[in-house]
């Protein structure tokens, strides 16, 4: 099983985490400007700025405190929830004890100025995020052409592996990147006329990918009792009805809403999953992990809590040992997991894939500074010496990882 998360596509052009958060930055002057301030000044830097200062200001010593536009997005459904007095709404009762603060005098995509109310944040969740369907499909669209080189060798390493064994991908990234690279891949739809298809879904069939969070090539139908479905659309030149403004949200039991989108983005992802296909893809996920014979993450952050919970059970599973691989990036200057690294990261991979800090490291007499450039300099890997739970991970990138698919069979076996 390979996981793929955003620094599997970033190598390809795809947008980094930062970069969207600048994207976002930059899309909200356009319809979300705060009146009498600085040309650079909206609602969502606003509410980025608002934030951060709690933060500061209620740090705890060593924490540190990741804000990305995810947790930005879910602050603004939470918000819209909060406010909006329509609908049953269960968290209403959180009003008994808690009050929002007055929100900053905005201009409107009509050039309106009035005051900003939860219907403005729910309105800019949903504009940021179809603008970034319409950006990221942009970018695929000169896939092929942009980035030929580097796919080709993500092509060979791919196929390096079906030597050995059949592969199936779970994408958390809505580009297609991994389908231009091996484009036989099973969906879960019928690339005919765009439906998903349970039969070929639950046929048990390896060589998939599974877009768990979405895809550029998701769109929506727009009648009838089937509004809202997802549907395949192969040709991204083609008219996608993919917009989540002006759609009905779905509300949860807790009474919050989700937008009715073809990708899922922000925080809550596990009510998010509920429809289909991501319902589907989600629950056969467990079954997947447990057929697997072994398990490569590829530019995941780990982030992902509704993922991390699959792992565990299956890392302590008495009938199979799986080896688990990580393809990160990490920079000279980052801290080894041998050095008992306080990096967030480091931690969610330890919740994801358990393991014991001090089975890792090459040598207790490396100094304390070479660890990561060692292993960069001689393209090696950083493994857990416990032979019973292994997991190695690769500090170069995916792209460098390509030029080194030997290594890799050999340290999946």
């Amino acid at each position: 099983m390979i996981v793929l998360g955003a620094g599997a596509s970033i190598e390809f052009g795809m947008p980094s985490v930062n970069e969207i958060d600048k994207l976002f930055e930059r899309w909200a002057s356009d319809n979300y400007s705060l009146k009498n301030k600085q040309e650079s000044k909206n609602l969502y830097t606003w509410l980025k700025e608002k934030i951060q200062i709690h933060r500061k200001e209620n740090a705890k010593t060593g924490i540190k405190y990741e804000l990305n536009f995810e947790t930005l997005l879910f602050t603004m459904q939470n918000i819209s929830s909060i406010s909006n007095e329509e609908n049953i709404d269960y968290n209403k009762s959180l009003k008994a004890f808690i009050k929002l603060n007055e929100f900053p005098e905005i201009i409107t995509r009509y050039r309106k100025e009035k005051k900003a109310d939860g219907n403005d944040f729910k309105d800019m969740q949903a504009s940021l995020t179809d603008q970034l369907l319409i950006y990221i499909r942009k970018k695929c669209s000169t896939l092929n052409e942009d980035k030929r080189e580097e796919l080709n060798n993500a092509k060979q390493f791919f196929n390096a592996l079906k030597e050995d064994y059949d592969l199936g991908f779970i994408n958390l990234n809505y580009d297609n990147v991994i389908l231009n690279v091996l484009p036989d891949l099973s969906t879960g739809f019928n690339l005919e006329d765009g439906k998903f298809d349970k039969t070929e879904f639950y046929s048990n069939k390896w060589n998939f990918c599974y877009h768990l969070h979405g895809s550029i090539h998701f769109n929506m139908t727009n009648n009838g009792p089937l509004t809202h479905n997802i549907t395949w659309e192969k040709d991204l030149n083609k008219n996608f009805e993919t917009r989540s403004r002006n759609r009905n949200v779905n509300y949860t039991s807790e009474g919050n809403y989700h937008l009715n989108s073809t990708i899922i983005s922000g925080l809550d992802k596990a009510n998010q999953l509920l429809r289909e296909p991501f319902r589907q893809y989600y629950m056969k996920i467990d079954s997947l992990v447990n057929e697997s014979d072994a398990i490569l993450f590829i530019g995941y952050g780990f982030n992902d809590m509704h993922l991390n919970k699959i792992f565990p059970s299956h890392r302590f599973s008495a009938n199979k040992k799986r080896n688990a691989v990580v393809i990160d990036y990490a920079t000279e200057d980052t801290n080894s997991i041998q050095m008992h690294s306080n990096r967030d990261w480091s931690h969610r991979l330890f919740e994801t894939i358990p393991y014991n800090f001090d089975d890792f490291g090459i040598s207790k007499y490396l100094p304390n500074d070479e660890t990561i450039l060692y292993y960069k300099k001689n393209s090696t890997f950083e493994s857990s010496r416990n032979e019973k739970y292994p997991v190695s991970v690769w500090y170069n990138g995916f792209l460098e990882a390509c030029e080194n698919s030997e290594k890799f069979k050999k340290e999946l076996k």
